[in-house]
């Protein structure tokens, strides 16, 4: 043991200097451990942004569709497709920015089942929202909807308005046959008992001659009108509305043919079809039938039926033709010439 330093401790007249901590100014204490202060500072303003990040806002969606599930026994004249609402929401920024519209999906109702116009208030319950989100208004707060009871009732179908085009010149409209010929309509009180008829899709006449069979769409162009039938077959009867008139004796001309023959009979009463105005127009005068024969130009003697197709009725009108099917059998009769045949 330092026997001086036990003595000196001993004496009280000696003073053993004592080191003390030098005055610590604000620069030094805040110099102090400088970077574990700056990493506090750092984090705390993360943190402080974070909370001012997340803070409560709210967001709107512009036309949500709205859902209408009309009560068994009701409709309405009134379009259902269209209606739509504004919605803003309430909460945290970071449960927003999960928010989309199909996230909040179509507000559905069912109105009360009573007749007039039905009020329906939107609530906050009406849609699902993640929790922490609430509904903070819609525009508008109400939906209204005029209800109606539904009536059925059984309706003919029109033929007016039907028909565009023209026929063929000689031709007319008959029985038009649909199939069925009543439909069971149902909707609304109101449009049921507004609706006498039906109408179908056009129907072209455009160069019709004969009668023919088409299939046709219903028409219902009024707004809650509903027909559990929606296609309608539909027979056109088109008949000759053409008059006949009929020139007798009229001559049979064979052309190309040299030899010598007879025809058996050598003029037919030639039955004409046509309107009143063309029939008027003939010159029986100046009528007569050519056929070709240049076939029967040989040197041998035959005799043949001469075919009605081959036949062609000169100096006729415009909108008159010939009716061949009352056109008798006609035989030609070549007989051999030495003079005219051909070597």
């Amino acid at each position: 043991m330092n026997t001086n330093l036990a003595n000196n401790t001993s004496n009280p007249d000696i003073k053993i200097p004592v080191s003390t901590p030098p005055n610590r100014t604000l620069l030094n204490r805040i110099s102090a451990n400088l970077p574990q202060k700056m990493i506090a500072l750092v984090c705390s303003l993360i943190l402080f942004i974070v909370v001012l990040s997340d803070r409560n806002m709210s967001a709107s969606f512009e036309k949500l569709p709205v859902e209408i599930t009309l009560p068994e026994g009701y409709d309405t004249v009134e379009s259902l497709n269209d209606i739509t609402v504004d919605v803003t929401v309430q909460g945290r920024a970071s449960l927003l920015r999960e928010i989309n519209r199909d996230v909040i999906g179509a507000i559905t109702l069912t109105p009360p089942a009573r007749e007039g116009n039905v009020q329906m208030t939107l609530h906050a319950d009406m849609l699902s929202l993640p929790d922490g989100v609430h509904i903070e208004k819609f525009y508008p707060e109400f939906i209204g909807v005029n209800l109606e009871p539904v009536e059925k009732r059984s309706v003919p179908i029109s033929t007016d308005h039907i028909f565009t085009g023209e026929l063929q010149p000689g031709y007319q409209l008959g029985e038009i046959q649909m199939t069925p010929e009543e439909i069971e309509i149902y909707g609304p009180k109101s449009v049921i008992s507004d609706t006498s008829r039906l109408y179908i899709e056009t129907i072209d006449l455009t160069g019709k001659s004969a009668t023919f069979n088409v299939t046709r769409w219903l028409v219902l162009n009024r707004a809650g009108l509903h027909a559990d039938t929606q296609k309608v077959e539909v027979t056109v009867n088109i008949v000759s509305k053409s008059q006949n008139k009929v020139i007798l004796g009229v001559p049979v001309v064979p052309l190309n043919l040299s030899q010598d023959y007879e025809l058996v009979p050598p003029t037919i009463d030639l039955t004409l079809v046509g309107d009143e105005a063309s029939l008027a127009k003939i010159d029986a005068s100046r009528i007569f039938i050519t056929v070709d024969a240049s076939a029967d130009n040989t040197a041998q003697a035959h005799t043949r039926t001469l075919n009605k197709d081959d036949f062609n009725v000169s100096n006729l009108p415009s909108g008159v033709a010939f009716d061949d099917t009352k056109i008798p059998t006609i035989l030609l009769k070549v007989s051999a010439d030495s003079d005219n045949s051909i070597e």
